[in-house]
């Protein structure tokens, strides 16, 4: 189903985590159809023509207060997260503060500054609501920026619609920690990739797609209040893509897989791409191996 997203140009866009993996490549796409794009950013940026920066935390109510009576917002795409998936108890705090409380203060600010449309981006690791105990202190907090969400919309009417994102790869991935970074940077060294078991299955679902996904989001009617899959609907065991990787590597390299136990809890979910189709005209166009030729073209530029 095609859109017309030139109905976004002159808007003013505020993107949260606009220095990101996802939000760098949003801001990209955006630049096409001249929207007016503010980011924020905990770090000084550098002066641009495309983006106007945002320096602070959002954690800070008074700053993101600030933020909404500098400019009048039509949309606000809520990206900045502390993704990680450890179960440490150190990281409580930090996911707290990172992804809940950001959140509720972007829900405030939206609905005293009448905001067209807040599209906040949920996760996967979430899992199925009321039916199991969050996996990290990173999924605890994502289910309660969600609830917030919900109690908001319900509540107040606020316009507020959450993206529920699968596991995002491609291009510009700078956190090269990450299994698919790290699977092709190693090899391209020459090196075995390790990992633990690698029976876990996932829903992968390429960068591209997720943009455009969350640009439907903005401009779709009536859909507040809902959660929309960003995914593939197709899952694909850790073991499988890093072989696959490998083989579109073509270096020669061995994965070298452990019995060391998975983390506890892990998250095995597909996204409901039909369901997200009939809301939002959306579906993924990009199949895992095409994902991973853009990706492994990255990555050796990004060596060389």
């Amino acid at each position: 189903m095609k859109m017309n997203f030139s109905k976004l140009a002159g808007k003013n866009v505020l993107i949260t985590g606009a220095t990101g993996f996802i939000g760098s490549n949003l801001t990209l796409k955006l630049m096409e159809f001249d929207v007016n794009i503010y980011g924020v950013s905990r770090a000084a940026q550098d002066a641009t023509k495309n983006i106007h920066w945002f320096q602070g935390d959002l954690a800070d109510e008074n700053f993101v207060n600030e933020i909404f009576t500098t400019v009048s917002f039509d949309y606000v795409i809520h990206l900045a997260s502390h993704v990680l998936g450890a179960r440490d108890q150190k990281y409580v705090s930090t996911t707290f503060k990172s992804n809940l409380v950001t959140t509720v203060n972007l829900l405030n600010a939206v609905h005293n500054h009448k905001v067209t449309r807040l599209v906040l981006a949920g996760s996967f690791e979430e899992g199925e609501q009321n039916k199991s105990v969050p996996s990290s202190p990173y999924a605890a907090a994502k289910i309660g920026a969600s609830n917030y969400a919900k109690m908001f919309y319900h509540l107040y009417n606020t316009p507020v619609v959450t993206a529920s994102l699968y596991m995002v790869y491609g291009p510009g991935q700078v956190d090269v920690t990450k299994l698919i970074p790290y699977t092709i940077l190693t090899s391209l060294k020459g090196e075995s990739p390790v990992f633990s078991s690698g029976v876990r299955m996932i829903d992968w679902v390429f960068v591209d797609d997720v943009v455009e996904g969350l640009m439907r989001m903005l401009l779709v009617e009536d859909i507040e209040g809902k959660t929309i899959d960003l995914g593939s609907g197709k899952s694909i065991s850790i073991k499988e893509i890093v072989n696959l990787t490998l083989e579109l590597v073509d270096q020669g390299v061995k994965p070298n897989f452990s019995p060391e136990k998975d983390r506890p809890m892990e998250q095995e979910k597909n996204a409901d791409v039909n369901s997200s189709y009939t809301t939002i005209g959306w579906k993924p166009k990009t199949s895992l191996k095409k994902g991973l030729q853009a990706t492994i073209a990255y990555y050796r530029n990004y060596c060389g």
